[in-house]
């Protein structure tokens, strides 16, 4: 071979080295709207697709896969995208091995899941994994699952809920950690039972038990007289579980010692009041306090010989303290006369007092009336007519506020708000009628239909019998409707799409009927909402 053929042979490529599936790298020599021209050593440039190269450079080198290549092609076709996608099934088989979480982007919604993508890599997230409130374009951590190729394609499987799991795990762990007997923790009823007691959960990671014997201090133990599922409570820190996944807490350590207490604040001499807990054959057992119990001698129970009721609140004198056998002896007689009577003298059923919210309990407040010997009480039922779920949803502590007097409710004078302003239900059945036509926004969604809010405050049902199958109720979004059912007497007021749309009009009585009949009467929905 002479010096001319031997230079011609280095000129030419071999074909062999130049095959489909090869990796190479070449220079990026020319960049148009279509293409990406790349130098990779063959007789003719590669090219790469624009879309999948948008902001390389002329002069950049780069690796790429060759998708096709032959004589009868004008320029080998190269593809950037395999590579970049073997780079993140790499990282992402690495993530897996190492159980670390990605970050990916939610691109759709497809059957049985989401696709997400992971730099490039698209991922398939099973309904299974997804977890709650996943929203397309948007960004989501998940753990990978599974890593391989089928039919030369990536196969990769994600979960989110793994993710979610993992890092309540974590938080719950932190808090096992962090708390410590006689901490202050607030958790939320996620079931009651009145053999046992009540399990919460606190800051949405860690189970609490709360046992019959911390509910109180004294003889009630019904877990139901102090907690509804979903309502939120204070309890205090007794001890981690043997197994440590789970805290033991008290409710009745949130309040002082009641004999201890009772100790610190009474004197012999003093005047208590207490509720009768039982009649014995010397006299009676009062309840003074939280497991606190004092017993009257049947000679000082009353000067005309009457006893009270079980369960009556009665005045009485502290004659002598027993502190070894934490006996109290008390007597009623020289109590009289009942300081809440006297207080209703001056101020009848019927009439309006200042008082401020000395401390809220449950599903009512005590209200410091500027007596040291009265308070007032008030529950939810008498804050709104439109029944708040909490009690803090209307009063404050320390708040002041002007309340209507009720009557009496053992020692204390029963209040209301409510009943300084009208009743809401006077002014509807004034105001609308059967066959009216308005809109209103849904207020809350249920399985049975939707809440609408009228603006009088008052809530009326539109049950889903009644609602379209093309309509969908989504909360806070307004409907046009027209009322089928008005019954101010039994507070139920029910809506209809389909009577508005004219469809099945001649049924339209019936409808109503069979509204009013299955029971859609909106004061029996509320309590069992709000567990009144």
């Amino acid at each position: 071979m002479n010096e001319f053929e031997k230079l011609l042979s280095e000129a030419i490529p071999r074909e062999e080295n130049f095959k489909k599936g090869k990796i190479v790298t070449g220079r990026v020599v020319k960049v148009d709207e279509r293409y990406v021209y790349v130098d990779i050593g063959y007789k003719v440039e590669g090219i790469i697709p624009r879309e999948e190269l948008p902001e390389v450079s002329e002069g950049e080198e780069i690796q790429a896969a060759i998708v096709r290549i032959s004589p009868r092609l004008d320029h080998p076709r190269l593809s950037y995208r395999v590579i970049a996608q073997q780079k993140g099934l790499e990282e992402l088989q690495k993530a897996k091995e190492e159980g670390r979480e990605v970050v990916g982007n939610v691109e759709k919604k497809t059957r049985g899941g989401f696709i997400v993508d992971i730099e490039g890599v698209k991922a398939f997230l099973p309904s299974s994994e997804a977890g709650r409130r996943l929203s397309v374009g948007k960004p989501i951590r998940v753990k990978v699952l599974e890593v391989q190729l089928q039919n030369d394609r990536p196969k990769v499987i994600v979960s989110h809920r793994a993710y979610v799991e993992e890092e309540r795990e974590k938080r719950k762990q932190e808090l096992l950690k962090t708390l410590k007997k006689g901490d202050v923790v607030e958790g939320k009823v996620i079931k009651i039972d009145p053999n046992k007691g009540i399990t919460l959960l606190i800051d949405g990671v860690l189970r609490a038990f709360l046992p019959k014997e911390e509910l109180s201090w004294g003889r009630d133990k019904n877990p139901y007289n102090y907690a509804e599922v979903d309502e939120v409570i204070k309890v205090k820190v007794k001890k981690k579980s043997r197994e440590k996944d789970f805290i033991i807490v008290s409710l009745r350590e949130m309040k002082e010692n009641p004999w201890e207490k009772f100790l610190k604040e009474h004197k012999e001499g003093d005047v208590v009041e207490g509720r009768v807990a039982q009649s014995v054959q010397r006299g009676i057992v009062i309840d003074i306090d939280e497991g606190l119990e004092g017993f009257v001698p049947s000679e000082e129970i009353g000067w005309n010989g009457e006893v009270p009721e079980k369960g009556e609140v009665v005045k009485a004198k502290v004659l002598r303290i027993e502190p070894k056998r934490k006996r109290i002896i008390l007597s009623i007689k020289q109590a009289l006369p009942k300081p809440w009577e006297e207080f209703l003298k001056e101020h009848p059923v019927g009439s309006k007092v200042k008082g401020k919210v000395e401390k809220i309990e449950g599903s009512k407040a005590i209200i410091d009336l500027g007596s040291e010997k009265v308070k007032g009480i008030i529950h939810r039922s008498d804050l709104s007519w439109t029944k708040p779920k909490r009690v803090e949803e209307v009063l404050k502590e320390g708040e002041e506020r002007e309340f209507a007097i009720l009557g009496t409710e053992g020692k204390y004078v029963k209040l209301g708000l409510k009943q300084l302003t009208p009743n809401p239900w006077d002014v509807i059945s004034e105001k609308y009628k059967v066959g009216d036509v308005i809109t209103l926004k849904a207020k809350e969604v249920m399985p049975f239909g939707a809440f609408l809010e009228l603006p009088e405050g008052v809530e009326g049902l539109l049950p889903l019998s009644e609602v379209p199958r093309d309509i969908k109720l989504e909360e806070g979004k307004e409907y046009e409707v027209k009322i089928i059912d008005l019954n101010p007497k039994e507070g139920k007021v029910t809506f209809s799409i389909k009577a508005l749309r004219g469809e099945e009009e001649e049924k339209t009585e019936e409808k109503a009927e069979e509204v009013s009949a299955a029971g859609f009467k909106l004061g029996d929905i509320l309590k069992k909402k709000w567990k009144m």
